[in-house]
Protein backbone atom coordinates (compact mmCIF):
# COMPACT_ATOMS: atom_id res chain seq x y z
CA UNK A 1 0.00 0.00 0.00
CA UNK A 2 2.70 2.44 0.65
CA UNK A 3 4.42 1.50 -2.46
CA UNK A 4 1.30 2.41 -4.05
CA UNK A 5 1.34 5.68 -2.03
CA UNK A 6 5.04 6.88 -2.82
CA UNK A 7 4.10 6.13 -7.10
CA UNK A 8 0.60 7.95 -6.90
CA UNK A 9 3.43 11.49 -5.29
CA UNK A 10 5.86 10.68 -7.63
CA UNK A 11 3.63 10.46 -10.78
CA UNK A 12 1.69 13.73 -9.75
CA UNK A 13 5.21 15.44 -8.79
CA UNK A 14 6.15 14.77 -12.15
CA UNK A 15 2.99 15.96 -13.61
CA UNK A 16 3.38 19.03 -12.02
CA UNK A 17 7.14 19.51 -12.70
CA UNK A 18 6.03 18.91 -16.59
CA UNK A 19 3.09 21.77 -16.41
CA UNK A 20 5.59 23.96 -15.12
CA UNK A 21 8.27 23.38 -18.05
CA UNK A 22 5.86 22.88 -20.35
CA UNK A 23 3.06 25.21 -19.57
CA UNK A 24 -0.21 24.75 -21.63
CA UNK A 25 -0.28 27.54 -24.55
CA UNK A 26 -2.69 30.22 -23.78
CA UNK A 27 -5.17 31.27 -26.61
CA UNK A 28 -4.64 34.81 -28.02
CA UNK A 29 -7.24 36.82 -28.60
CA UNK A 30 -9.81 39.85 -27.94
CA UNK A 31 -11.06 40.19 -24.24
CA UNK A 32 -13.09 42.54 -22.19
CA UNK A 33 -11.18 46.27 -21.29
CA UNK A 34 -13.88 46.09 -18.14
CA UNK A 35 -16.14 48.83 -19.26
CA UNK A 36 -18.69 45.64 -20.96
CA UNK A 37 -22.06 46.71 -22.08
CA UNK A 38 -24.87 44.19 -20.40
CA UNK A 39 -26.70 42.36 -23.70
CA UNK A 40 -30.21 43.67 -21.50
CA UNK A 41 -28.52 47.38 -22.06
CA UNK A 42 -28.65 46.73 -26.24
CA UNK A 43 -31.87 48.40 -26.30
CA UNK A 44 -31.42 51.46 -24.91
CA UNK A 45 -28.28 51.71 -26.33
CA UNK A 46 -27.15 54.54 -29.29
CA UNK A 47 -24.27 53.25 -30.47
CA UNK A 48 -22.78 52.43 -26.78
CA UNK A 49 -18.72 52.85 -26.83
CA UNK A 50 -18.30 55.23 -29.43
CA UNK A 51 -14.92 56.54 -28.59
CA UNK A 52 -11.92 55.61 -26.27
CA UNK A 53 -8.75 57.15 -26.27
CA UNK A 54 -5.25 56.98 -23.86
CA UNK A 55 -3.86 60.11 -21.79
CA UNK A 56 -0.81 59.23 -20.22
CA UNK A 57 -1.41 55.93 -18.27
CA UNK A 58 -5.27 56.38 -18.41
CA UNK A 59 -8.16 56.00 -20.76
CA UNK A 60 -10.91 57.54 -21.62
CA UNK A 61 -13.90 56.05 -23.07
CA UNK A 62 -17.49 57.77 -24.22
CA UNK A 63 -20.59 56.29 -24.54
CA UNK A 64 -23.91 56.94 -26.11
CA UNK A 65 -27.34 55.64 -24.44
CA UNK A 66 -30.18 55.77 -22.62
CA UNK A 67 -30.83 56.64 -20.14
CA UNK A 68 -35.09 57.15 -18.32
CA UNK A 69 -36.58 57.78 -21.89
CA UNK A 70 -33.47 60.59 -22.79
CA UNK A 71 -30.45 60.22 -24.60
CA UNK A 72 -27.00 60.78 -22.77
CA UNK A 73 -23.48 60.73 -23.25
CA UNK A 74 -20.92 59.15 -20.74
CA UNK A 75 -17.59 59.97 -20.27
CA UNK A 76 -15.51 57.16 -18.31
CA UNK A 77 -12.10 56.92 -17.39
CA UNK A 78 -9.59 53.92 -16.50
CA UNK A 79 -5.83 52.99 -15.76
CA UNK A 80 -4.12 51.09 -18.52
CA UNK A 81 -3.60 47.69 -17.64
CA UNK A 82 -6.67 47.68 -14.70
CA UNK A 83 -10.51 46.92 -15.55
CA UNK A 84 -12.17 49.44 -12.92
CA UNK A 85 -13.66 52.04 -14.76
CA UNK A 86 -15.55 55.61 -13.26
CA UNK A 87 -17.81 57.82 -14.80
CA UNK A 88 -16.76 61.55 -15.21
CA UNK A 89 -18.87 64.42 -14.88
CA UNK A 90 -18.20 67.51 -16.74
CA UNK A 91 -18.05 71.12 -15.48
CA UNK A 92 -21.35 72.58 -15.35
CA UNK A 93 -23.57 69.67 -16.69
CA UNK A 94 -21.68 69.84 -20.14
CA UNK A 95 -21.96 67.04 -22.29
CA UNK A 96 -18.83 65.55 -23.93
CA UNK A 97 -18.95 64.58 -27.77
CA UNK A 98 -15.11 64.60 -29.10
CA UNK A 99 -12.27 63.40 -27.25
CA UNK A 100 -8.56 64.31 -28.30
CA UNK A 101 -5.16 63.32 -26.16
CA UNK A 102 -2.50 66.00 -26.20
CA UNK A 103 0.84 65.93 -24.08
CA UNK A 104 -0.72 63.40 -21.58
CA UNK A 105 -3.82 65.87 -20.99
CA UNK A 106 -7.37 65.22 -22.39
CA UNK A 107 -9.12 67.66 -24.49
CA UNK A 108 -13.49 67.57 -24.31
CA UNK A 109 -15.27 69.51 -26.86
CA UNK A 110 -18.99 69.79 -25.41
CA UNK A 111 -22.18 68.85 -27.43
CA UNK A 112 -25.09 71.60 -27.49
CA UNK A 113 -24.19 71.76 -23.84
CA UNK A 114 -25.85 74.80 -22.02
CA UNK A 115 -23.09 77.03 -22.44
CA UNK A 116 -22.38 76.30 -25.51
CA UNK A 117 -19.41 75.19 -27.45
CA UNK A 118 -16.49 74.94 -24.81
CA UNK A 119 -13.54 72.89 -24.66
CA UNK A 120 -12.37 71.55 -21.42
CA UNK A 121 -8.69 70.40 -20.59
CA UNK A 122 -8.43 67.44 -18.09
CA UNK A 123 -5.67 66.78 -15.76
CA UNK A 124 -6.03 62.80 -15.12
CA UNK A 125 -3.45 62.72 -12.82
CA UNK A 126 -5.23 65.32 -10.51
CA UNK A 127 -8.35 64.96 -12.13
CA UNK A 128 -9.13 68.79 -12.68
CA UNK A 129 -11.28 70.65 -15.34
CA UNK A 130 -9.81 73.76 -16.74
CA UNK A 131 -12.05 75.75 -19.81
CA UNK A 132 -9.86 76.83 -22.58
CA UNK A 133 -11.25 80.09 -23.59
CA UNK A 134 -12.92 80.19 -26.76
CA UNK A 135 -14.05 83.81 -27.51
CA UNK A 136 -16.93 84.76 -29.53
CA UNK A 137 -14.66 85.63 -32.51
CA UNK A 138 -17.97 86.86 -35.20
CA UNK A 139 -21.25 87.51 -33.61
CA UNK A 140 -22.90 86.08 -36.56
CA UNK A 141 -21.21 83.09 -35.18
CA UNK A 142 -22.22 82.39 -31.66
CA UNK A 143 -20.64 79.84 -29.90
CA UNK A 144 -21.78 80.55 -26.48
CA UNK A 145 -25.38 79.78 -27.70
CA UNK A 146 -26.56 75.92 -26.50
CA UNK A 147 -27.46 75.11 -30.48
CA UNK A 148 -23.78 75.07 -31.25
CA UNK A 149 -20.79 72.15 -30.40
CA UNK A 150 -17.52 70.85 -31.01
CA UNK A 151 -16.88 68.15 -33.25
CA UNK A 152 -13.61 67.85 -34.46
CA UNK A 153 -10.08 68.84 -32.91
CA UNK A 154 -6.94 68.99 -34.74
CA UNK A 155 -3.47 70.28 -34.63
CA UNK A 156 -1.87 72.57 -37.67
CA UNK A 157 1.57 73.75 -37.28
CA UNK A 158 1.72 72.95 -33.03
CA UNK A 159 -1.95 74.60 -32.62
CA UNK A 160 -5.19 73.95 -31.92
CA UNK A 161 -7.54 73.79 -34.86
CA UNK A 162 -11.47 73.23 -33.68
CA UNK A 163 -14.85 72.84 -35.76
CA UNK A 164 -17.67 73.69 -35.17
CA UNK A 165 -21.58 72.42 -35.38
CA UNK A 166 -24.61 74.19 -35.70
CA UNK A 167 -27.61 73.20 -34.46
CA UNK A 168 -29.61 76.01 -36.36
CA UNK A 169 -30.02 74.99 -40.32
CA UNK A 170 -28.55 76.88 -42.67
CA UNK A 171 -26.08 78.95 -41.04
CA UNK A 172 -22.33 78.37 -41.26
CA UNK A 173 -20.18 76.33 -38.84
CA UNK A 174 -16.95 78.38 -38.07
CA UNK A 175 -13.73 76.80 -37.57
CA UNK A 176 -11.41 78.30 -35.30
CA UNK A 177 -7.71 78.57 -35.39
CA UNK A 178 -5.27 79.06 -32.57
CA UNK A 179 -3.01 81.68 -32.93
CA UNK A 180 0.68 82.01 -31.79
CA UNK A 181 -0.42 84.67 -29.25
CA UNK A 182 -3.01 82.65 -27.96
CA UNK A 183 -6.04 84.35 -29.85
CA UNK A 184 -8.55 82.38 -32.43
CA UNK A 185 -9.62 83.02 -36.29
CA UNK A 186 -11.98 81.99 -37.83
CA UNK A 187 -11.17 80.58 -41.48
CA UNK A 188 -13.76 79.29 -43.27
CA UNK A 189 -12.90 80.53 -47.01
CA UNK A 190 -13.75 77.86 -49.17
CA UNK A 191 -14.75 75.04 -46.26
CA UNK A 192 -18.13 73.37 -47.28
CA UNK A 193 -21.07 75.37 -45.79
CA UNK A 194 -23.00 73.67 -42.89
CA UNK A 195 -20.38 71.35 -42.82
CA UNK A 196 -17.78 70.30 -40.08
CA UNK A 197 -14.80 68.07 -39.65
CA UNK A 198 -14.68 64.28 -37.84
CA UNK A 199 -10.63 64.42 -37.58
CA UNK A 200 -8.09 66.19 -39.24
CA UNK A 201 -4.27 65.44 -40.36
CA UNK A 202 -1.66 67.61 -40.65
CA UNK A 203 0.34 66.15 -43.56
CA UNK A 204 2.80 67.47 -46.19
CA UNK A 205 2.42 71.42 -45.12
CA UNK A 206 -1.32 71.00 -45.22
CA UNK A 207 -4.11 70.44 -42.75
CA UNK A 208 -6.42 67.59 -44.41
CA UNK A 209 -10.02 67.55 -42.83
CA UNK A 210 -12.19 64.60 -43.13
CA UNK A 211 -15.88 65.72 -43.62
CA UNK A 212 -19.48 64.29 -43.02
CA UNK A 213 -20.45 63.90 -46.68
CA UNK A 214 -17.95 66.39 -48.50
CA UNK A 215 -14.72 63.46 -48.12
CA UNK A 216 -11.50 65.69 -48.10
CA UNK A 217 -10.87 69.45 -47.80
CA UNK A 218 -7.60 70.54 -47.51
CA UNK A 219 -6.59 73.71 -45.71
CA UNK A 220 -3.33 75.88 -46.83
CA UNK A 221 -1.66 78.56 -44.68
CA UNK A 222 -0.20 80.02 -47.49
CA UNK A 223 -3.50 81.39 -49.21
CA UNK A 224 -5.79 80.47 -45.61
CA UNK A 225 -8.55 78.78 -47.82
CA UNK A 226 -9.82 75.74 -47.81
CA UNK A 227 -9.45 73.53 -50.97
CA UNK A 228 -11.93 70.88 -51.73
CA UNK A 229 -10.25 67.31 -53.13
CA UNK A 230 -11.82 65.48 -56.00
CA UNK A 231 -13.56 62.02 -54.70
CA UNK A 232 -11.80 59.13 -54.87
CA UNK A 233 -13.88 56.76 -57.90
CA UNK A 234 -14.46 53.18 -56.89
CA UNK A 235 -13.30 50.50 -59.65
CA UNK A 236 -14.25 46.98 -58.92
CA UNK A 237 -13.70 43.67 -61.58
CA UNK A 238 -16.93 44.00 -63.14
CA UNK A 239 -17.73 48.10 -63.35
CA UNK A 240 -17.39 51.49 -61.46
CA UNK A 241 -19.32 52.52 -58.45
CA UNK A 242 -20.18 56.10 -56.63
CA UNK A 243 -22.22 57.38 -53.88
CA UNK A 244 -23.58 60.10 -54.15
CA UNK A 245 -21.74 62.09 -50.41
CA UNK A 246 -18.49 61.01 -49.46
CA UNK A 247 -18.11 60.13 -45.46
CA UNK A 248 -14.25 60.33 -44.80
CA UNK A 249 -13.09 58.97 -41.51
CA UNK A 250 -9.74 59.27 -40.76
CA UNK A 251 -6.17 59.27 -42.45
CA UNK A 252 -2.78 58.24 -41.55
CA UNK A 253 0.47 59.16 -43.83
CA UNK A 254 3.71 57.00 -44.74
CA UNK A 255 5.80 57.31 -47.42
CA UNK A 256 3.59 56.78 -50.10
CA UNK A 257 1.06 58.99 -49.39
CA UNK A 258 -1.91 59.69 -47.49
CA UNK A 259 -3.95 57.35 -46.32
CA UNK A 260 -7.49 58.10 -46.05
CA UNK A 261 -10.74 55.58 -45.04
CA UNK A 262 -13.97 56.22 -46.01
CA UNK A 263 -17.81 54.79 -44.28
CA UNK A 264 -19.52 54.94 -47.57
CA UNK A 265 -16.84 54.29 -50.25
CA UNK A 266 -15.96 50.46 -48.98
CA UNK A 267 -12.60 51.30 -47.69
CA UNK A 268 -9.36 52.79 -48.03
CA UNK A 269 -7.57 55.17 -50.56
CA UNK A 270 -4.19 56.64 -50.71
CA UNK A 271 -3.52 60.14 -51.64
CA UNK A 272 -0.18 61.34 -53.82
CA UNK A 273 1.42 64.59 -53.53
CA UNK A 274 -0.14 65.47 -56.33
CA UNK A 275 -3.32 64.43 -55.06
CA UNK A 276 -4.06 61.53 -57.17
CA UNK A 277 -5.72 58.93 -55.71
CA UNK A 278 -4.50 55.02 -55.45
CA UNK A 279 -7.16 52.61 -54.76
CA UNK A 280 -6.16 50.41 -51.54
CA UNK A 281 -8.78 47.53 -52.30
CA UNK A 282 -10.78 44.73 -54.10
CA UNK A 283 -14.16 44.72 -55.02
CA UNK A 284 -17.17 43.47 -57.00
CA UNK A 285 -20.68 44.85 -57.91
CA UNK A 286 -24.05 43.01 -57.47
CA UNK A 287 -27.32 43.74 -58.15
CA UNK A 288 -29.35 43.31 -55.23
CA UNK A 289 -33.08 43.57 -54.81
CA UNK A 290 -32.89 46.30 -58.00
CA UNK A 291 -30.16 48.32 -56.12
CA UNK A 292 -26.27 48.38 -57.02
CA UNK A 293 -24.49 46.81 -54.06
CA UNK A 294 -20.74 47.08 -53.42
CA UNK A 295 -18.70 43.86 -52.07
CA UNK A 296 -15.47 44.71 -50.68
CA UNK A 297 -13.22 42.15 -49.71
CA UNK A 298 -11.04 44.03 -47.54
CA UNK A 299 -12.33 46.02 -44.69
CA UNK A 300 -15.42 48.39 -45.35
CA UNK A 301 -16.88 51.61 -43.72
CA UNK A 302 -13.07 52.42 -42.18
CA UNK A 303 -13.73 54.75 -39.19
CA UNK A 304 -9.99 54.54 -37.70
CA UNK A 305 -6.25 54.36 -38.96
CA UNK A 306 -3.24 53.12 -36.27
CA UNK A 307 0.03 53.35 -37.42
CA UNK A 308 1.58 49.86 -36.22
CA UNK A 309 5.16 49.04 -37.17
CA UNK A 310 5.30 49.73 -40.85
CA UNK A 311 1.93 48.43 -41.07
CA UNK A 312 -1.67 49.99 -40.11
CA UNK A 313 -4.43 48.76 -38.45
CA UNK A 314 -7.87 49.63 -40.52
CA UNK A 315 -10.88 49.35 -38.05
CA UNK A 316 -14.43 48.96 -38.83
CA UNK A 317 -16.55 46.67 -40.79
CA UNK A 318 -14.49 43.73 -40.96
CA UNK A 319 -10.75 45.06 -39.45
CA UNK A 320 -7.99 44.49 -40.43
CA UNK A 321 -3.57 44.96 -40.88
CA UNK A 322 -2.56 46.51 -43.88
CA UNK A 323 0.85 46.77 -45.23
CA UNK A 324 1.61 48.87 -47.86
CA UNK A 325 5.19 47.66 -48.67
CA UNK A 326 3.24 44.11 -50.01
CA UNK A 327 0.01 45.92 -50.44
CA UNK A 328 -1.33 42.88 -48.24
CA UNK A 329 -4.48 42.91 -46.28
CA UNK A 330 -4.91 40.29 -43.00
CA UNK A 331 -7.73 40.62 -41.18
CA UNK A 332 -8.03 40.88 -37.37
CA UNK A 333 -9.99 38.24 -35.45
CA UNK A 334 -12.91 38.94 -34.99
CA UNK A 335 -15.46 40.10 -31.81
CA UNK A 336 -17.87 37.71 -31.67
CA UNK A 337 -21.06 39.33 -31.98
CA UNK A 338 -19.49 42.47 -32.83
CA UNK A 339 -20.33 43.62 -36.67
CA UNK A 340 -18.04 47.00 -36.15
CA UNK A 341 -15.23 48.81 -34.34
CA UNK A 342 -15.99 52.71 -34.08
CA UNK A 343 -12.69 53.62 -32.88
CA UNK A 344 -8.91 52.25 -31.23
CA UNK A 345 -6.10 53.22 -29.60
CA UNK A 346 -2.43 51.40 -28.89
CA UNK A 347 -0.95 51.71 -25.32
CA UNK A 348 2.33 49.42 -25.11
CA UNK A 349 1.54 46.29 -25.84
CA UNK A 350 -2.04 46.44 -26.42
CA UNK A 351 -4.67 47.81 -28.82
CA UNK A 352 -7.87 48.58 -27.02
CA UNK A 353 -10.98 49.65 -29.40
CA UNK A 354 -14.25 50.39 -28.87
CA UNK A 355 -16.66 47.84 -30.45
CA UNK A 356 -20.53 48.73 -31.16
CA UNK A 357 -22.77 47.98 -28.64
CA UNK A 358 -20.18 45.84 -26.73
CA UNK A 359 -17.71 48.53 -25.20
CA UNK A 360 -14.24 48.83 -24.80
CA UNK A 361 -12.16 45.25 -25.64
CA UNK A 362 -8.39 44.36 -25.60
CA UNK A 363 -6.20 42.45 -28.15
CA UNK A 364 -2.34 41.94 -27.16
CA UNK A 365 -0.12 43.09 -29.99
CA UNK A 366 1.58 40.13 -30.09
CA UNK A 367 -1.50 38.41 -32.11
CA UNK A 368 -0.57 41.62 -34.55
CA UNK A 369 2.85 40.81 -34.71
CA UNK A 370 2.07 37.29 -35.31
CA UNK A 371 -0.28 38.35 -38.42
CA UNK A 372 2.24 40.67 -39.86
CA UNK A 373 5.15 38.25 -39.38
CA UNK A 374 3.56 35.17 -40.30
CA UNK A 375 0.71 33.47 -43.27
CA UNK A 376 -1.21 31.60 -40.31
CA UNK A 377 -4.29 30.76 -40.89
CA UNK A 378 -6.58 32.38 -38.25
CA UNK A 379 -9.20 29.98 -38.11
CA UNK A 380 -6.64 27.30 -37.03
CA UNK A 381 -5.24 29.82 -33.89
CA UNK A 382 -8.41 31.23 -32.49
CA UNK A 383 -11.56 28.98 -33.29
Amino acid sequence: MKWILFALIFLVACSQKDSAENPVPKKLGWSSAGLSIEVSEVNSLGTGIESVTRAGEYLFARNDRVIDGKRRFQLFIGKVGSLLWKELELPDGDVPNVLYSDSGMLFVGTYFSRGGARLWKFDPQNETWNAVPLPVVNPKYPITDSAYGIDGIAKFQGRFVLSFSNGKMGERNPIYFESEDGSWKIQNVGFPIEESFLRAVEWNGSLYAMTYGNGLVRFDSSDSEWHRLNDPRVECENGNWNESSTLARDAAWNSQGLLVGFANLEGIFQLSASENWVQKLDCSLQIQNEDVILSSKNPASVYRILPYQKSFIVLGEGSAIYSPEENRWKNLPPIPGVSEILDGVLVNDTLYVAAFQKGVMKLPTSVLDSLIQTKTVLSEVFE
